[in-house]
């Protein structure tokens, strides 16, 4: 039987599941390099079920190599996880991780992953981006959708992977100075993980409906998109009681949910406000619902300016 990452007992563990069994945020990418499809991601983790449970019952291994990570980061996160689970594949050999492509003194640019697939004896470059976006105006145009501090956008990120990031090794100078250290690259793949964050607008409108995500969605979005709500500090105190309890997300549960079983960081929204007002916490905040009952668990707050800011 197949384990949702939930179901783990313990947070890396369940982030690592996330990491490897999540769908793309991205689908129907036309490009030179593959863009795994859900279907590839579920068979990688299907098949690392025996595994991930025996991390599971001893996680010290995997949580030493996180806490040694010093870039705190989302991403290095994301992609510690992913060193962890090729490390102890045994399809994959690393060949390099994080190389710094450095030419007569210039350094052009970074390889995430350079992988051999002893499956297809291939060579592989991998690019690895995880990657949260709250979408505002037309939700359907990659250009709407913004990083909760407005300093990120969907549709440069992808521009950017598309000719930039995947593409790197295919650099004639970079070709040449890979081959001088005996690497050849025989496919490129972007693994690009993440949730989209839909106005709450779109609820009213018809998000609680099956299909209608789809048509306030880019075209290119995977048809398994992980998602969730953002909302305006008034909009939320309007749509949740008083009783709603919510566990604020600040370095963990990005990812896999936390357990809040016995968890003592619950906060009622009055609770959250207060928070906010004496600037323990600020916005925008991304929040997991307590014992949440709908097929969403997570919402951004945001100040009541976020919306108006041009990025």
């Amino acid at each position: 039987m197949v384990k949702r990452p939930s179901e783990f007992k313990h947070q890396s563990v369940r982030d690592l599941a996330w990491a490897v069994s999540s769908p793309p945020l991205l689908s129907r990418i036309s490009s030179a390099c593959v863009w795994p499809d859900y279907q590839w991601y579920r068979q990688l983790y299907a098949e690392a079920q025996s595994w991930l449970t025996l991390v599971d019952a001893d996680p010290a291994e995997l949580d030493e190599m996180l806490a040694q990570q010093k870039d705190r980061r989302l991403g290095k996160h994301f992609e510690t996880l992913w060193l962890y689970w090729l490390m102890r594949n045994e399809r994959y050999q690393i060949i390099a991780n994080n190389l710094q492509i450095i030419i007569d003194g210039r350094t052009l640019g970074e390889i995430d992953f350079i992988i051999f697939d002893k499956t297809t004896k291939q060579t592989m470059h991998w690019e690895m981006a995880i990657k949260f976006y709250l979408g505002m105006g037309d939700t359907r145009e990659m250009c709407n959708w913004h990083g909760p501090n407005l300093r990120d956008r969907l549709d440069i990120k992808v521009q950017h992977l598309l000719h930039r990031q995947s593409m790197i090794s295919e650099d004639k100078q970079v070709k040449q100075w890979l081959n001088q250290q005996g690497i050849v690259i025989d496919q490129c793949a972007v693994i690009l993980k993440g949730r989209l964050y839909y106005p709450w607008q779109h609820y009213h409108q018809g998000g609680y409906k099956s299909g209608f995500l789809p048509t306030v969605s880019p075209a290119l979005c995977s048809d398994e998109l992980l998602y969730g709500w953002w909302f305006h500090e008034s909009k939320f105190d309007q749509e949740f009681d008083a009783e709603q309890c919510f566990l604020p997300l600040i370095n963990k549960g990005w990812m896999e949910s936390i357990s809040t079983d016995g968890v003592k960081e619950c906060l009622h929204k009055y609770d959250l406000f207060e928070t906010v007002s004496n600037n323990l916490m600020r916005y925008p905040l991304q929040v997991q619902l307590c014992n949440a009952c709908h097929s969403w668990d997570r919402v951004f707050i945001v100040n009541e300016g976020w919306g108006a800011i041009e990025s």
